[in-house]
């Protein structure tokens, strides 16, 4: 089996304060399995330095500046209450003066690319720590560049104690900024049609699902909302000849 992680200059400790690992996901799978030649490729590095290039616009130029100039047409981001349209969030008008702050670990890719999945641990302006999902979608033509189609994030219930105050160092130490690896992963290649799935659990009466899948059909991914204030996402993709499920997510309870 091979595990390919991509190495990417993060220094978390000035990006998030407190412990970074969530117990609210659960993750499975990490071969990536080589393309089928002449078909599209997957590239879930590119959709890893797509995701940071976002999250340093949003530091750089204003939060929604960056939501505006990373999104896919039609993107949708789930708030409390559900989806909304992107063009129709309402605090999107105007940047807030401290930006949210994000950086991801993990990346799930279909088989030829066309749609891929981030996961990471993220920062809210009032220094809550979290964690967010991002849906990713290839945009088609020459440069073929990565938009985020939906974005769900939700702080940590309860938040984890904040870290100990790091030593100052001696004077003739030298740093070395860390590395923080990102997990880069992409679904088995071959036919999707005719796999058996597991059946979805039901929803309650007026609760509210969507999701999408890729062109290949070897990830599919669907966003629920059984009440306000709920949430989850679940990411299927297809490994060993059979479906499984790559990521499930839930809002933790308040």
């Amino acid at each position: 089996m091979i595990r390919i992680c991509l190495l990417a200059p993060i220094l978390a400790a000035a990006l998030f304060a407190g412990d970074l690992t969530s117990a609210q996901e659960r993750t499975r799978g990490d071969v990536a399995q080589r393309p089928v030649p002449g078909r599209q490729r997957a590239d879930p590095g590119k959709v890893a330095a797509t995701d940071i290039a976002f999250a340093r616009s949003a530091l750089d130029n204003g939060q929604w500046t960056a939501f505006a100039e990373f999104a896919a047409p039609g993107a949708v981001l789930h708030g409390e209450a559900g989806t909304v349209a992107f063009a129709a969030w309402p605090s999107a008008r105007s940047n807030p003066a401290e930006p949210d702050r994000w950086a991801p670990n993990t990346v799930w890719s279909s088989c030829d690319g066309s749609v891929a999945v981030s996961f990471g641990r993220m920062r809210d302006a009032e220094g809550l720590v979290g964690s967010y999902v991002t849906v990713w979608q290839r945009q088609r033509g020459r440069a073929a560049d990565y938009r985020w189609s939906y974005h769900l994030s939700t702080p940590d219930v309860p938040q984890p104690p904040p870290p100990p105050p790091a030593p100052v160092p001696d004077p003739d130490t030298i740093i070395v900024s860390e590395l923080s690896s990102i997990n880069a992963r992409t679904a088995d290649c071959g036919a999707a049609a005719g796999l058996p799935m597991d059946e979805l659990s039901a929803l309650p009466a007026g609760a509210q699902s969507g999701g999408g899948e890729a062109r290949d059909g070897t990830l599919r991914w669907r966003w629920e909302q059984p009440r306000p204030g709920e949430a989850g996402v679940v990411v299927d993709w297809i490994r060993n000849g059979v479906w499984a499920e790559a990521l499930v997510f839930v809002t933790p309870d308040s």
